[in-house]
C-alpha cells in the first residue's frame, strides 16, 4: 500500500501529506538551502525514491507498533523528500 498523490493524510499516522505544498521551503536557512542543491548534484530524484521507499517500508511493511517517535521520524523522512523535489524543480 503506498502513498497516493494528492493524499491528505497518512493513513498511519495521520502527519499531514500536502505533496505539492512547498511553502515550507522558504522558511530554509541559507546553509539548508545550499545542502538541498549539493543533494541535487548527487543525483537528487535517486534520493527522494530511495527516502519514500525507506518511508513505505518502515510505514506498510513493518509489523512492529510505531509510537510518536517512530511516527515524527517518518514524518520527518517525508519532509526531507519533498524538499529536495522542491530544490528539483527550481
Amino acid at each position: 500500500m503506498r502513498n497516493t498523490e494528492g493524499s491528505k493524510q497518512c493513513p498511519h499516522c495521520n502527519a499531514s501529506m500536502a505533496t505539492s505544498d512547498t511553502r515550507h521551503v522558504s522558511k530554509l536557512t541559507p546553509a539548508q538551502l545550499k545542502l538541498l542543491h549539493y543533494v541535487d548534484a548527487l543525483d537528487g530524484p535517486d534520493r527522494v525514491k530511495a527516502l519514500k521507499w525507506v518511508h513505505d517500508i518502515a510505514l506498510y511493511e513493518s509489523k512492529e507498533p510505531l509510537f510518536d517517535a517512530e511516527k515524527e521520524a517518518l514524518y520527518q523522512v517525508k519532509v526531507l523528500w519533498q524538499l529536495i523535489e522542491s530544490t528539483l524543480t527550481e
